[in-house]
């Protein structure tokens, strides 16, 4: 057992501090300035890793999990422990750090956006079947289930479904829920096992479609395809991608890069915009074509870094890529289209970081980062970058400091 000083949050949203020999220790459920016992479960040569066991002197920002399956282990919201006045804070604080070690950039610009609502933002779960046959989650860094009848970030409508379904053990069902219409899909790998109970106006498998409303337009949305956490959380993003290219408005040819179903390049790109939607999903590459029909869009299925703009003009290029980011193929391809202006979205400070590392090889600098709370209760980051060529650097510099 180890008596601890923490010193600040690091990205995965544990807490960083040094033990007596110097050596570095990741603290799970510690705040930064806390003076916590710590049980270590996990040695390396040059760090470990462990969990409070107790808190000796806690931070002002320390508040009591408000959901009781989380003190009970439930692997999900793990910064309920966070009061949600600070987490904003906490998460911009984390990127600055991860943008020092891993980006490079020192100073680099970081703002404070919005934050979705901290409770029942998440309309679409996944839950996995217990040995009872009730919906469940996972304790935390386990597979065992924990049986829940209700989720305090989830929309209400979902466990009302859940609490009547019988799952087979160990299949991992996703349930979505439009908040425009009540529309409900869910899917399965059915190789695993059965699902019982589902009201039939759900749609099952991987043709089922619900439709859903985001910045005042109407998206499809198939079960197999990526969506954000919520309607609000996709219309903080729209919003927070508009702020980081005002030019948009006036563009020609808007290249949206890891587009799933077309979120930006409907609700986010003008109406008189050609768009280039680049996209490897099936069935997000399909909800695409119906979403952006009547536009000048052209969707392709394809890897981004497969990808070449074939010497037609970008004006401003949007990319939305997984956790692991651009990486060296897709900021190469991207880079390529010589746009003046790209925006990163991000949803991993670490990636981010290294991005902008790769961006700045091909010659983009890093502007602005907002910073985003689509995932409250959570140490998940959501960040919106401005980077501009270097020839339109100075120009931004100049426009910043006024």
């Amino acid at each position: 057992m180890l008596t601890l000083r923490t010193e600040r949050f690091v990205a995965g949203g544990d807490a960083l501090a040094k033990a007596d020999d110097g050596r570095v220790v990741f603290v799970r459920g510690a705040l930064p300035g806390e003076l916590v016992s710590v049980e270590v479960t996990e040695e390396k040569r040059d760090w470990s890793r462990g969990d409070v066991v107790d808190v000796v002197e806690p931070s002002v920002d320390r508040v009591i999990p408000p959901c009781p399956y989380r003190i009970a282990g439930c692997g999900g919201c793990d910064w309920q422990h966070v009061a949600v006045s600070a987490q904003m804070t906490a998460k911009a604080a984390l990127l600055a750090d991860a943008m020092r070690r891993t980006g490079g950039l020192n100073e680099a610009v970081i703002i404070t956006g919005e934050s979705a609502p901290p409770t029942a933002y998440r309309t679409s779960v996944r839950v996995v079947g217990s040995s009872s046959g009730r919906a469940a989650f996972r304790r935390e860094r386990s597979n065992e289930p924990i049986v829940v009848d209700v989720c305090m970030v989830a929309h209400p409508a979902l466990f009302d479904v859940l609490r009547d379904v019988t799952i087979d053990r160990d299949v991992e069902l996703t349930l979505r829920v439009s908040e425009a219409t009540g529309q409900m899909t869910a899917i399965w790998d059915r190789r695993t096992g059965d699902v019982a109970g589902l009201p039939g106006s759900v749609q099952t498998g991987s043709n089922a479609v619900l439709y859903e409303d985001v910045a005042g337009h109407r998206f499809r949305v198939s079960a197999g395809s990526f969506f954000q956490s919520g309607p609000a959380a996709a219309g903080l993003l729209v919003d927070a991608v508009r702020r980081a290219a005002p030019e948009i408005d006036m563009a020609d040819h808007v290249v949206d890069a890891y587009a799933g179903v077309g979120l930006f390049g409907l609700a986010a790109v003008s109406a008189s915009s050609r768009t280039t939607s680049l996209e490897t999903s099936r069935s997000a590459v399909q909800d695409a074509a119906v979403n952006l029909a009547g536009r000048a869009a052209t969707v392709v299925r394809g890897e981004v870094g497969a990808w070449r703009a074939e010497g037609e003009p970008v004006d401003v290029v949007i990319a939305d890529p997984a956790r692991s980011g651009l990486g060296k193929p897709g900021s190469a391809a991207l880079a390529a289209a010589g746009a003046p202006v790209l925006v990163l979205v991000s949803c991993d400070p670490v990636s981010l970081a290294r991005d902008t590392a790769l961006l700045r090889g091909h010659g983009y600098r890093h502007v602005q980062t907002e910073v985003l709370d689509l995932f409250p209760m959570t140490h998940h980051v959501e960040a919106v970058t401005r980077f501009v060529a270097d020839r339109e650097a100075a120009r931004d510099a100049r426009a910043l400091a006024h």
